[in-house]
C-alpha cells in the first residue's frame, strides 16, 4: 500500500487526510498533574452536559469588534455527537463577548480570527489576554499576551472526531533544565460514554525527571481513535516550572 506523503497531506492533495500541528504551553506547572495549557486546564465533560462558550468579561477595550486588537474568535472543537465543529464569535473589549450559538464538548483550539491591526512585532493582533469561558464561569481556554501576544490558546490536547483517526508522528518537549518534570501522555476513548462502565484513561508514555529539549519521532505513528481524548500532564517535584510540549499528526478516514 502507498501512503501519501506528509506534503501531499499539507498541500490537501490527500484525499480523507488532515494535517494537524497542535501545540501547548503552561509556565506554572507544580506539586500536582496539570495538563499543558496555557489555561491550565483542559475540559472534558460528558456528552450531556455540552456548554456553550463566550469570552470572559475583564479583556482589553481595543480588543472590540470595530477596535485596534481582536475582532473576532475562531472556536474549534467537538459538539454532543462528537462532530467537529467551528464557530466565529465577537471580541467585545472588557465586557462578556455573546455567547457561542455552538454547544462545546471539547474546545481544542482558539484563536484570533480577525483584527483591526496590520500586525508587525511592535503592533500585534490582540492587546490583552483573551480568557474563554462556559456561562458558569469555567474557564475553558486563554489567548495569552505576555511579552508577544501570542493569537492561540496553546492546548497541548486533542480530542477525535467521529469518523476519524489520529496518527502521532512525532513530540516535541521542552522544560526548564533547572527543574525536572514528569510528563506523562494520556489517552481516554470513547468520550460519548454517560454511565459506567467508563472505558479508562490510560498512559501512552511517560517521561520521569525531564528537563531540557528533545524531539521523539514514532515509526509507525501511535493511532488515537476516533472519540478519544489525547493530551499531555506534567507536574515536578520543587517550586513551579515551565512546560511546553507540540506534536505532529495526520488526521484520516479509517
Amino acid at each position: 500500500m502507498t501512503y501519501p506523503s506528509g506534503l501531499d497531506v499539507a498541500r490537501g492533495l490527500a484525499s480523507g487526510c488532515r494535517a494537524i500541528r497542535q501545540f501547548g504551553r503552561n509556565t506554572a506547572v507544580g506539586g500536582t498533574f496539570v495538563p499543558i495549557a496555557r489555561s491550565g486546564v483542559y475540559r472534558t465533560p460528558q456528552a450531556g452536559a455540552v456548554v456553550a462558550l463566550r469570552i470572559r468579561a475583564g479583556g482589553n477595550a481595543a480588543d472590540t469588534a470595530n477596535g485596534a486588537g481582536a475582532r473576532s474568535i475562531r472556536l474549534t472543537g467537538l459538539d454532543a455527537n462528537g462532530d467537529f465543529v467551528t464557530e466565529v464569535i465577537v471580541t467585545a473589549g472588557a465586557s462578556a463577548s455573546a455567547t457561542s450559538q455552538t454547544l462545546f464538548l471539547r474546545l481544542t483550539d482558539a484563536m484570533v480570527e480577525t483584527s483591526g491591526t496590520y500586525a508587525t512585532q511592535a503592533a500585534l493582533s490582540h492587546v490583552g489576554t483573551i480568557n474563554i469561558e462556559d456561562t458558569a464561569g469555567n474557564l475553558w481556554a486563554t489567548i495569552q499576551d505576555t511579552d508577544i501576544p501570542r493569537g492561540e490558546s496553546e492546548i497541548a490536547a486533542y480530542s477525535v472526531p467521529r469518523h476519524r483517526a489520529f496518527y502521532i508522528q512525532n513530540i516535541r518537549v521542552q522544560s526548564f533544565a533547572s527543574n525536572k518534570a514528569n510528563i506523562v501522555m494520556f489517552k481516554r476513548p470513547n468520550i460519548l460514554q454517560t454511565s459506567a462502565p467508563y472505558s479508562p484513561m490510560t498512559l501512552l508514555w511517560e517521561l520521569p525527571e525531564f528537563s531540557g529539549a528533545q524531539q521523539f519521532t514514532f515509526d509507525p505513528p501511535i493511532r488515537i481513535d476516533a472519540l478519544s481524548d489525547v493530551g499531555f500532564l506534567a507536574k515536578t517535584g520543587s517550586s513551579t516550572t515551565d512546560v511546553s510540549i507540540g506534536f505532529d499528526a495526520i488526521e484520516v478516514l479509517p
